[in-house]
């Protein structure tokens, strides 16, 4: 049953990310127009509060339908307890992907 459960979730992130995308960006957003097409960036996602992370599935999904070209580079485990401040992942890419 259990692993039942955890494969309908699975299953369900696609289509959940991107209700969640069309409803947050529908078209596009227009303020994303503002950066060159071609500017790389670099992110850096941090906890501001200590908290054990689950939902990375749904992080690499969002970042795998906004720009598939995007790197996530992870630095914690789905599950993990952090500390405030901790790095969570760094992002590489396109810098209008992370729009």
């Amino acid at each position: 049953m259990k692993s039942e459960l955890l494969s309908a979730i699975q299953n369900d992130i696609p289509l959940s990310v991107s209700r969640a995308l069309t409803e947050d960006i529908g078209d596009g957003d227009i303020t994303a127009q503002l950066i060159p097409e071609d500017k790389k960036a670099t992110a850096v996602v941090i906890s501001r509060e200590a908290a054990v992370i689950c939902g990375r599935p749904w992080v690499d999904e969002v970042f795998a339908q906004l720009d598939k070209n995007t790197v996530i580079e992870w630095h914690i485990n789905e599950g993990d307890s952090v500390e405030a401040n901790q790095k969570l992942f760094t992002l590489t890419g396109n810098a209008r992907g992370f729009c």
